[in-house]
């Protein structure tokens, strides 16, 4: 039985309170809670006030935390979504419309997203999916969901529950806990090993890589650089908001960029270390100086090689250009859009569309986790 009382919601041993603001939560305790449970960046404290900082759109917090007594012992960031690029992108593919904001657990720009609970606490997850429900209704939404969400555990729960869900894009992950870079780079075998290692020493010549970040000037512009020539609107990523990125992640910031003979930075990996977990959340490039990523081999060998010599266990390379980042080693994780809605025939027509969504969003046969777009 669930049991609301104004921003509280009891699920069984649990009860869960809804955050108006990332800034009702102190953050060293919130990023405890995420750290412990294995959890990116992406869910830290730090990237949800950047995201209060300079939203990418129409977005009210409701973040939900778990207690078991007064310990916390889950998370799910959550957002109320009066307007987002990328929800109403992926609304277009799908021909479908939501009547009214959506409450979205948590953003479709991060790399991974849905609840997040301590060793011992998995009954935590289901009572957070439980709530996300009445705090949907509590704040006047009619649909409600996870984005982001990895192949797993969780997307199972939430199909269990009757989620309608499609799989709309790919991130790409290295498993980098091995003892040395000659055993990370193993995985390919005789002369592809060698036809690897050819083409990243190839790749950077003419180029100096560093693992020094590029200002934010510099990362806007290279990030918006790429969006454009890949198709991509500048709007799902505006300046004002990596700039917050930028500011508010600045300590866990672990930047790769490439810079030119004259020493003018032409390329940028920019990442951030949380955990064990090292996410190389945005690619620029210099389109205008270069016909593609001409850097990208060298400055993702460089990463991995950092990664190996310490206590990284995962780079996730992010979304898109799936044959070049299984060249390096990487293995793709699906991410998936799991929605919700109340009544028979409005959930018959949210299953129709993101099964709609899912075949729009794939690529040819032979690459289905390929998404058209860049982001």
């Amino acid at each position: 039985m669930t049991v609301i009382e104004s921003a509280t919601i009891s699920c069984g041993q649990y009860r869960i309170e809804t955050l108006p603001t990332i800034h009702d939560a102190d953050a060293a305790p919130w990023n405890d809670v995420v750290a412990r449970a294995g959890g990116s960046v992406f869910h830290t404290w730090q990237w949800l006030a950047a995201f209060e900082d300079a939203p990418p759109g129409g977005f009210e917090p409701r973040h939900l935390i778990a207690y078991q007594g007064d310990e916390p012992v889950a998370v799910c960031p959550a957002y109320l979504v009066h307007d987002c690029p990328r929800l109403s992108y992926l609304m277009e593919l799908a021909d479908h419309t939501t009547d009214g904001p959506v409450l979205l657990a948590h953003s479709l720009a991060a790399l991974d997203g849905g609840p997040l609970a301590l060793p011992g606490h998995r009954d935590a997850v289901d009572a957070l999916l439980t709530a996300l429900e009445p705090a949907a209704r509590a704040a006047g939404a009619r649909t409600w969901g996870v984005a982001n969400v990895p192949a797993g555990r969780t997307c199972g729960l939430l199909m269990g529950r009757g989620y309608a869900t499609a799989h709309i894009t790919t991130s790409y992950r290295c498993a980098t806990d091995v003892p040395t870079a000659e055993d990370y780079w193993s995985f390919a075998t005789g002369r592809l090993r060698r036809k690897y290692a050819k083409e990243r020493r190839v790749s950077a010549r003419g180029f100096t890589v560093r693992d020094t970040p590029a200002d934010t000037a510099t990362t806007v512009r290279l990030v918006h650089s790429l969006l454009t020539d890949r198709g991509t609107p500048t709007d799902v990523l505006p300046a004002d908001f990596l700039g917050a990125v930028k500011e508010r992640l600045a300590p866990f910031e672990q930047t790769v960029t490439s810079a030119d003979a004259d020493g003018r930075i032409v390329g940028v990996f920019a990442g951030w270390k949380f955990g064990a977990t090292w996410s190389m959340w945005l690619a620029g490039l210099d389109t205008g100086a270069l016909p593609s990523f001409v850097p990208y081999r060298a400055m993702a060998a460089r990463l991995i090689g950092t990664a190996v010599a310490t206590d990284v266990a995962t780079v996730d390379l992010g979304r898109s250009n799936g044959p070049e980042k299984r060249k390096l080693g990487a293995h793709p994780v699906p991410l998936h859009l799991a929605l919700d809605t109340s009544g028979r025939a409005d959930r018959a027509s949210l299953h129709a569309a993101l099964r709609r969504l899912e075949q729009r969003c794939q690529g040819p046969d032979d690459q289905l986790d390929i998404a058209r777009r860049c982001c």
